[in-house]
């Protein structure tokens, strides 16, 4: 049976969150992050250039990825694309989050306690891990995925 997009999620620890400025400029960084379902949580420092974009231009993309070993068929390879909406969460959304970090990353603790933590809300989810219904062509290989918003 396939790995739903919301279980592949929950099983890895870190995105790669892509913003841009308002003026279009791109800056991407890795994080760590806890899902619900297909809504992403992650922790910023309020002054690096990621808060800044983002509070600039709400709008953001994330990804995770998987990658077969070498030597490995390529179709094994899954990665999840998701672009949405981004918002500074604030009172018991940030406290509840807070909780929901340190259980997941509990030798970190101390690094998000009163944290100042952000949600992804996704218009656009691509789950690609060719069991999918949509076909791609790309380096050669047809890729199959699931657009699920």
């Amino acid at each position: 049976m396939a790995q739903s997009a919301e279980e592949f999620l929950a099983s890895h620890e870190l995105i790669t969150l892509a913003s841009a400025s308002t003026s279009g400029e791109p800056h991407a960084c890795d994080l760590l992050y806890v899902s619900e379902g297909t809504t992403i949580f992650f922790a910023l420092n309020a002054g690096s250039q990621t808060a800044k974009n983002l509070t600039e231009n709400p709008r953001a993309s994330v990804s995770v990825g998987d990658a077969p070993d070498e030597g490995e068929d390529w179709t094994a390879a899954r990665g999840i694309q998701l672009t949405g909406d981004v918002v500074d969460i604030v009172d018991e959304e940030e406290r509840l989050c807070g909780e929901k970090f340190v259980e997941r990353y509990p030798y970190l603790s101390d690094v998000f306690e009163g944290g100042d933590f952000w949600r992804l809300d996704p218009t656009e989810v691509h789950y690609v891990h060719n069991d999918g219904d949509e076909s791609l062509q790309a380096l050669g290989v047809t890729w199959k995925r699931d657009t699920l918003k």
